[in-house]
């Protein structure tokens, strides 16, 4: 077939379909994860989401948000095995109302379109830029959102310096996010947003105990045997960049990833003031260090769903 330079703009000048460039068309709907791959209820929420596609090339995927109380985000995109790609979502809340994913990809990942009519538009290589056979993406609105620097507005509360013995649920779940309003939506919206943003917060809690089998020497000291105990424990929580719908706008903010606690032990032994030995001992996993990171701008972009249902 022979080769047509074109160039379509809409009024905005903005180009909708060129010879130049390749345009994104539908490979496949994905309605369910292939796998939950973690589950937690506490954190605010969280559900780190795996759906596998088959696509010869490098997917895009759009998700949809079914729930306007959960965030969600794009956090990874890998290929087990060639040919196969496997996109990773996660969401917060504690609800199994799990996104569905249309996959977009360059043409040549689609099967040959099999209708007789339609538009096809070809590159200088001969090869389809675009073919309205193939349902290409259109984009309906977008945003450029940022994420606050704090998951949460605040951190109040002590938890147990013993051997990590607190629930931090409560302590770290994130309720922080920036508001951009982007007009209304259509009928049934998804999402092309990639999370870059990443933030860590920990806190510490230290508490110490003294025995002693003697008598208390007026000085603050024992005279004879005395056991010194001391705790620590460090309490973290890792999120991700998320992002959640109005009916009217984006909200940027954060979701639960990955928490734990790390604690110490140590008792120390004297007898008269003098020491006799101790022993000590840890636990739990160590935290990331205390810090946000890639808080850039980050673009949303919106198409309808319902175009390919």
């Amino acid at each position: 077939m022979s080769t047509f330079g074109i160039e379509l703009e809409n009024n905005n000048g903005q180009v909708l379909i060129s010879s130049n460039s390749k345009n994104l068309h539908l490979v496949a709907k994905l309605f369910a994860p292939t796998q939950v791959m973690y589950s937690e209820d506490g954190y605010g929420g969280i559900r780190i989401l795996r759906y596998r596609v088959s696509c010869s090339l490098p997917p895009c995927p759009f998700f949809t948000m079914p729930s306007q109380s959960d965030f969600y985000g794009l956090t990874r995109i890998t290929s087990p095995s060639t040919g196969l790609w496997d996109i990773e979502i996660i969401k917060s809340g504690s609800a199994a109302n799990f996104p569905e994913v249309y996959v977009f990809a360059e043409p040549g990942a689609q099967p040959e379109p099999t209708e007789e009519y339609g538009l096809a538009v070809y590159n200088e290589a001969n090869e389809t830029a675009f073919d309205s056979r193939l349902l290409p993406l259109v984009v309906t609105g977008g945003v450029t959102t940022n994420h606050p620097t704090n998951p949460k507005t605040s951190y109040s509360g002590t938890l147990s310096a013993q051997y990590c013995g607190s629930s931090g649920s409560g302590y770290f779940a994130p309720n922080n996010y920036n508001t951009f309003e982007v007009g209304s939506m259509p009928s049934k919206p998804m999402f092309l947003f990639t999370s870059l943003a990443q933030a860590e917060r920990e806190a510490t809690f230290s508490a110490s105990e003294e025995e002693c089998d003697g008598v208390p020497d007026g000085y603050g000291g024992c005279a004879g045997a005395q056991r010194i105990y001391t705790w620590v424990s460090t309490y973290w929580a890792f999120y991700r960049g998320a992002i959640r719908r109005t009916t009217t706008s984006i909200q940027a903010g954060w979701a639960t990833a990955s928490y734990g606690c790390n604690w110490t032990y140590q008792k120390e032994s004297t007898l008269i003031g003098i020491g006799t030995g101790g022993t000590s001992g840890q636990g739990g996993s160590w935290p990331y260090s205390n810090e946000t990171l890639n808080l850039g701008a980050r673009g949303v972009v919106i198409s309808d769903a319902a175009i390919y249902d």
